[in-house]
This record gives C-alpha cells, structure tokens and sequence, in this order.
C-alpha cells in the first residue's frame, strides 16, 4: 500500500514554482441546447453525463445520450418541485436527432446518472439526493429508466438507499460487469452499493468503515490485475469533512454485492493546508484493463478571499499506473501531475474548481476539465467562469505527464454565477470514441441558465480540430453481430493495427498490416467462443484509434 501526504510546506514551496497557463486555442465544437427549455442550475458540484453508441435501437443501429442538471430544491426556495432532471436524445449512426427531450425527476438533488445495458435492452440509472420537506422521507433515493421508442420511461422509482436528514453527495458508475453506487450521511459515513450485470440486482447497502468524518465520495468500476487480486473492484475517492484531505480506497465488487465491507483498503492520502480547500474528487478507471492497477483522480483545491477577491487555484491529476514501474523507491506510487496554477483577482464571485476526468477509450490518454475565472487568450477578464481542458499521456511507457500544447477551451461562451461542467467518464462500455460533455452557459432571461452538451472525438487535440475526425467516422467494422467473420475498410493509406479482446481482458487475436486506401481488411472468426468482444483499430499516421464493441453469436 502507497501512501503519501501532501502537507501545507510542500504545498507552498511547488505551487510558488508553477506558472499560470492560458487556454490559448478555441473550441470550434459547437454548444448545443438540451433541454430546449432553460433551468436554473443550483449545484455545481455535480451533473452527469452518459452515452451508450451503436445499439440496436427500435429504428436500428442507434446512439443513445443523457445529461442530468440539479435545480434549487432546498426547502425554503418555494420552487424546488420540478427544477431538476435528465435529458436524453436518440440518433442514428450518422448523428441525425431521432427525438430528444428531458424528465423531471421531482424534489431530486444532486442527480447522477449513467447508461447501462441488460439482456439486450438500454437503461438509466441514476441516483440522488430527495428532499420532499418531510424529514420522515428525505435521503437518498435511486430510479431506473428504460429507452424505448418514445424515449427514456420510468421502470423502477423511488428506491429508497437510506434515509438521512441532512443532504450528502451521491454518485453512480456502470460497466458491462455492473453498476455502482456510493453515497454520504453526514456524520454517519460514506455507503456503497453494487449490482451485477446482466440482471441489475442490487445487493445490501454497506457503510464502508471509518467513514463516519468523510464526505464527497465518487466511485469507478475496476476490471484487472492489481488491487485487491479479486480482478474486480470498486475503487474510491472522499475527503474529510474539512475538505482538506482526500483519501482514495478499494473495495472488492463482489464483497459490497453480498453485504460486506471486507477487503476496504485504503491506498492513497493526499492533503493541503493554510486554508485551502479541495473540490470534490473524481475518480475514472479503465473499464477493462489487463495489466496492473489504474485509476486517475482529478482534484483542483483552491483559497479564496471573500473580501477582495483574491483567487488561488491549483488543479492537478493523480495518476496511478502499475504498468508504468516508476522511481525508486516509491515505483507504483501515484504520479502527481500538475495541470494548472495560477493567482488572480476574481471581478465576481468565485465558485470553485469542480474538476471532472475521464480515460479516452484506449486508456493511453487521460482527459481533465475544470472550471476557472482566470484570464484566457479566448475569454479575457476575470469577471465570469470559463470552461477550460488538458489532455495527460498515460501509455505505461513513461511516467503520466501533460501532453504540451492540449490546453483549451471546452466552450467558448462564459458563464456567469452557476457554472456546472460533466465529463461521461466511460470508455469501453459506451462503445464510444468520444467524449459526451454536458455544462450550463448562462442566458441573459430568467431563469437566466441553459444546459448544453457537445461531444469530443477521441484523437482530436482537446475540443478542436475537427478535421481529424472523418477517418475515424468512415470506419466501420461489420456485421455485428457476427458469426464466422468481421470486416472493415481501410478510409485511408497506413500501417494498421488491429486486435479483439475478450470482456475478460484477454486479446484473442492481435494482427499489423498496413493497408491501402479502400482495401478490405477480414477477420475469420469461426474458432471464437459466443460472447461480447471489442475491437481495437489503430493507424497512428492518420491519428485514427477506434474502439467497437462486437457480438459472436
């Protein structure tokens, strides 16, 4: 077990080193309203957003995308009955919008949500914190919804996850193993809660020991070596309830789903002083992964001078590789890396960081977003909150470390007051090579916010150059499902790689051929056992690195 702890010296004397950057380059990926109708946005601390891609849907092949928003539901506002949700949208694979519209989720705070699939159907889980005024009834509930042809309807409401008087955050993760639930009762702990797919049975609730100061959690789904041994773990991320120190945990899946907490190991500390505070943490891991432990947290910690104004804010990723050995003597111990540091004076009132992160769908790459009211190149002044982005090598052949020149914007547009930024955080169980981003931009009439959502090739510099997407698109691997063999046309001249891998992690077939424009390329398949399998296609010239989740009946 790696441990390190970050203490106020040390802080002082890295940061008093960094230099401030700016997101030099624009994002040229459009903002798009969903829902049309505007919402207030009340927490920035937490939205989600999802997508699941090349399902078979009731008009064919389909992509399917949610994002949640939280509205003002605390008692009090007089308002809080219909102000929180979910949107959902359909289209086909050329992205065409085949409906889309968005669900109230009444008395709801702090919605999380995500994708999952079961026995051939699409579902939405999501989770949140209820507050209907009756102290009898409020705590943390969970819903599942069902995509159909109408689009997302309820199946299952109101579950209850435990009762709490006091609001405590909530957080969701899915994968083709499973789904997974944590949330906090202040000043009794930090739950967990795992269901096994296919079948979406959830087992017990189980307060994680020694949680009882602890707040904040998020959670991820781990599949591969490393951890607890057990090949599937949740791992976790909270802080105390002085928002000062961040403690990351695992869990082993299977344990949480029949009731217990055995195996609830803690292996990263980390903490920061003279009056600094954290955002709350996010925690992505790869979906599937072979090789050794891997997990990345995105955490921003920052001070912040009512008064006058003044804004200090670091945001920084902490990495954890086992295929990368490290420096002795600490070799696995998670790599710190440093994305932004920077001092100003804010015009308005400062919000915090909220950084969000996520694995792109071949895990060599780790995304961060945050949100910030410092001057950029794009959005000068620092009057408003501004949605900014960095990009983290992360292949195992060297240490994680920022990709130069990966700084932008997300959006364009500023925000003002309530900010809200949503990373889907899935990788190989969205059968997806993209990122779906959801965040609020701010409408000069009441009540004055919008929810918009855009969506981030994978490969492409961070929210621009969106030239380099087309290859990627025109490759498509068929049939799926398949039975004896599987084929794709090359769009473009390169030396491809291409390799299938079990939902175990195990790579079943690995080939390198470098094909010309228009050649078909066939995989024979008549050995291959029935099952869930996913492709990977890399030409690395042509920048093209897809990801397609495949059926063998």
């Amino acid at each position: 077990m790696s441990r390190k702890l970050l203490h106020a010296a040390l802080l002082s004397g890295v940061l008093g080193a960094m230099t401030p950057a700016l997101a030099q380059t624009p994002s040229i990926l459009p903002d798009i309203q969903l829902p049309a109708v505007p919402g207030p946005v009340l927490r920035p601390q937490n939205a989600s957003s999802s997508t699941m891609q090349l399902i078979n849907g009731p008009s064919g092949q389909e992509n399917l995308y949610i994002h949640s928003w939280d509205g003002p539901t605390t008692v009090g506002s007089n308002i809080g009955d219909f102000h929180s949700g979910i949107a959902w949208r359909r289209t086909d694979v050329n992205s065409n919008v085949l409906s889309e519209d968005f669900i109230y989720i009444k008395y709801a705070d702090d919605i999380d949500a995500v994708i999952f699939e079961d026995g051939g159907a699409y579902y939405v889980l999501a989770a949140y914190y209820y507050d209907d005024y009756n102290p009898a009834t409020k705590g943390h509930y969970y819903d599942i919804y069902k995509f159909d042809a109408s689009g997302l309807v309820p199946v299952s409401m109101l579950n209850p996850l435990g009762f709490s008087p006091t609001f405590g955050r909530i957080n969701v993760d899915a994968t083709s193993y499973g789904l997974a639930i944590t949330w906090n009762v202040p000043g009794v702990g930090i739950y967990a809660k795992t269901a096994e797919l296919p079948g979406a049975v959830f087992g017990p609730d189980v307060l994680l020991p020694g949680t009882a100061n602890m707040v904040d959690p998020d959670v991820c789904i781990r599949r591969g070596g490393g951890g607890s041994g057990s090949g599937l773990d949740l791992q976790l991320a909270f802080l105390v309830d002085t928002r000062d120190v961040l403690y990351e945990y695992r869990v082993p899946f299977y344990n949480v789903l029949g009731g217990s907490s055995a195996g609830f190991v803690n292996e990263y500390i980390t903490g920061t002083g003279g009056g600094n505070k954290y955002s709350p943490p996010r925690i992505d891991c790869p979906d599937i992964w072979s090789g050794g432990q891997r997990w990345a947290i995105s955490l921003g910690t920052y001070n912040y001078n009512y008064s006058t104004g003044a804004v200090t804010e670091w945001v920084y990723a902490i990495v954890k590789n086992e295929d990368w050995p490290g420096v002795p003597p600490l070799y696995t111990n998670p790599t710190i890396i440093d994305l932004n540091y920077v001092s100003y004076t804010a015009a308005g009132f400062f919000i915090g960081n909220n950084p969000v992160i996520a694995y792109n769908n071949q895990q060599n790459e780790i995304v961060v977003g945050w949100i910030t009211m410092q001057n950029t190149a794009v959005a000068p002044g620092t009057s408003q909150h501004k949605y900014v982005a960095v990009d983290i090598k992360d292949d195992g052949s060297a240490a994680p470390a920022l990709i130069p020149g990966s700084f932008n914007m997300i959006s364009n547009t500023p925000c003002d007051i309530m900010p809200v930024l949503a990373f889907s955080g899935q990788d190989q169980n969205s059968n997806y090579d993209g990122l779906h981003v959801a965040f609020s931009e701010y409408v000069p009439y009441a009540p004055f916010y919008n929810i918009m959502y855009k969506d981030r090739k994978w490969g492409l510099s961070t929210f621009k150059d969106a030239a380099k997407m087309e290859t990627t698109q025109n490759l498509q691997v068929s049939p799926n499902p398949f039975h004896n063999t599987l084929s794709f046309v090359a769009p473009v001249e390169d030396n491809y790689t291409i390799s299938l891998t079990s939902m175990d992690g195990r790579v079943v077939y690995s080939h390198k051929e470098k094909l010309t424009t228009g050649q078909r390329f066939q995989v024979n398949t008549p050995g291959l056992a029935t099952g869930t399998y996913m492709m990977h296609i890399v030409a690395p010239e042509n920048k093209i690195n897809k990801m397609e989740q495949l059926v063998k009946f």
